[in-house]
């Protein structure tokens, strides 16, 4: 640096200062010798450290003490350089901060630079040397890493919205967790986020809707019902696309989502890539319980101690490799908190079952279904119950995977069977599939001669004594409607009286042998899910397209709008429901079977 540059710096960075002469050595006196005050300023310079806190301070006194000194003097300074030297970073330090202060007073939420504005002072700041970033002062420090914290924060929460997906089977705790994650960010980095954040709050509520979620699920159901077994493979994975495209919440609306898992059994091809049991063989695992399980040849006996059972979820027990159970805690009477259930279960030759369940030695009765899942039944076979009359009967259950699911509120003993009967008057009949597999579980049979006669109407002593069977269901007390007692139908009619699907009258009669209308069929199907534990949400009233419901009452409009969002009854081609129209046997089959589909007990 030259005299006149470091003059001009002296004179910026002057500062009013008290200079400490040191005694001068003794050749000092001699004017061929140091003179004292070339010494002083030599000394000053050596006491200049860029690591202490004295920095500035002897930086100063040096300079000015050199500045004070004649040209010659100046020559004779022995670390004149080492002056110059730091006087020159001093200089540049000074450069730095400026131009770094700049950049941070540049950043500010309302520019559309913000981003930019804090990588580029970030990218600045870490070019800088060790001794360059010492110039720079804490507090600036500390605003910048907090904007680049922040930063990352943002970008975080950005790439977490980014990647919600309303078809994973966690979106709801990723959602929860991405905007948790952005209500903590500073306001400014919130404001950023804004757009995308309200666009996924939308999409949460959307998901979230249940009028939304049954109307997409309703195109599905309704593109499986138009399928049967003669479907091409390239119709039936169309409809399995568009089932594989819902979100979990739609797929849980599909209430007969199990006629496209039949249909696509019967077409399987492991080649083409088919497998509709992969959603149920990739569900979570149950926690393991810890009740034991005693077995002697092929009977197992189970203790199930009520206090140890879990209340949120069905406590699951494997008996054996092919026979689980499955009871929930509302299944047990509440005046049995402190029991033990007793379980037995005997593996029979021949595929028989024979379960029993006792509190206190005496026969239990659970409050609502339990699960006796068995496997290693052909999927074709069906499963019935010995009745008490010594007969075999129909018994709800479900086909999952590779288990026949049965449910049950007793004890009973159950057999594998292959009834198949057949009806020459249903080839042409759109229900057919339906018919058919209510006929092999025994829930509705034939006239006569093998005839079904579809388009006979149904009465309600009939639909009540299909509802009973097929839901397993057995009465308590005799009836006393004069009608009703000592007819075959009665212990139908009572069971369903005894459980809220069918009403009490105030009338010694009950006029079983009237005709079911639609709206009656609607009701008796909501009743029949409410019954099975389904939990029924209020319907969207205004979504219901009937033309022909403003006469009804409030009640009847309740089940019927129920019944059209379950998929268990549709309108007709004038865009009326015709609540008073009656139904038909073959109509019956299809209410009949979506209904027990939605309940998981077909």
């Amino acid at each position: 640096m030259t005299n006149k540059k470091s003059a001009a710096l002296f004179s910026i960075l002057s500062i009013p200062a008290a200079i400490v002469i040191t005694d001068a050595p003794a050749y000092a006196n001699s004017s061929n010798s140091y003179d004292w005050q070339v010494y002083n300023v030599e000394s000053l310079i050596d006491q200049i450290n860029s690591a202490s806190s004295t920095y500035d301070y002897y930086l100063k006194e040096a300079r000015n003490a050199y500045n004070a000194l004649t040209y010659y003097q100046q020559t004779q300074v022995r670390n004149a350089a080492t002056l110059f030297y730091y006087l020159d970073t001093y200089e540049n330090h000074q450069d730095i901060l400026n131009i770094f202060v700049g950049k941070m007073n540049a950043i500010s939420a309302r520019n559309s630079t913000f981003i930019r504005d804090i990588e580029d002072a970030n990218r600045y700041y870490n070019s800088l040397t060790y001794s360059q970033k010492n110039a720079i002062p804490n507090h600036l420090y500390i605003q910048l890493q907090n904007y680049v914290e922040n930063l990352k924060k943002m970008e975080a929460v950005q790439l977490s919205f980014e990647q919600l997906n309303t078809k994973d089977w966690n979106y709801l705790s990723n959602y929860q967790s991405a905007m948790q994650a952005y209500n903590l960010l500073p306001y400014d980095f919130r404001t950023l986020l804004s757009p995308i954040a309200n666009e996924k709050m939308r999409e949460y509520e959307q998901q979230q809707s249940p009028a939304y979620n049954r109307s997409i699920a309703q195109k599905v159901m309704t593109a499986i019902s138009k399928l049967n077994t003669s479907s091409t493979q390239q119709q039936v994975e169309a409809v399995r696309k568009e089932y594989n495209a819902l979100n979990t919440v739609q797929q849980r609306l599909v209430t007969n989502l199990e006629d496209l898992l039949y249909i696509e059994e019967a077409q399987r091809n492991i080649a083409f890539g088919w497998d509709p049991y992969y959603y149920e063989d990739n569900r979570q695992k149950e926690d393991p319980t810890s009740i034991e399980v005693s077995k002697k040849e092929n009977s197992y006996s189970v203790l199930i101690p009520v206090s140890d059972m879990k209340w949120n979820t069905p406590t699951k027990i494997t008996v054996s490799d092919s026979i689980s159970l499955s009871i929930p805690r509302s299944a047990i009477p509440a005046s049995y908190n402190n029991g033990v259930v007793a379980v037995s279960i005997d593996e029979v030759k021949g595929g028989s079952i024979l379960f029993s369940a006792s509190m206190d030695n005496e026969n239990l009765q659970f409050s609502s279904y339990i699960d006796i899942e068995v496997k290693n039944i052909p999927a074709s076979a069906t499963i019935l119950r010995l009745g008490n009359d010594g007969e075999f009967e129909a018994t709800p259950y479900t086909r999952v995977a590779n288990k026949h699911v049965l449910k049950t509120k007793n004890s009973a003993e159950y057999i594998v069977s292959e009834h198949n009967p057949k009806f020459f008057d249903i080839q042409g009949d759109g229900h057919r599939y339906q018919i058919e597999q209510l006929a092999k579980r025994k829930i509705v049979s034939g006239v006569e001669n093998n005839y079904f006669k579809p388009s006979a109407h149904v009465t309600l002593a009939q639909y009540a004594a299909m509802i009973s069977r097929s839901m397993g269901l057995k009465a308590n007390e005799d009836s006393t409607y004069q009608d009703v007692h000592g007819k075959w139908f009665e212990a139908s009619i009572q069971s369903l009286l005894e459980v809220g699907i069918l009403d009490n009258k105030n009338s010694n009669y009950f006029n079983a042998e009237q005709v079911v209308t639609r709206k009656q069929a609607a009701l008796l199907s909501i009743r029949m899910l409410q019954h099975a534990g389904v939990t029924i949400s209020d319907p969207n009233l205004s979504k219901i397209p009937f033309t022909d419901l403003k006469q009804l009452s409030s009640s009847e409009r309740y089940y019927i709008a129920l019944a059209y969002e379950y998929g268990i009854f549709g309108g007709k081609e004038n865009g009326q429901f015709d609540p008073n129209g009656k139904l038909t046997r073959s109509q019956m089959a299809k209410v009949l079977h979506r209904t027990l589909q939605i309940a998981k007990m077909i």
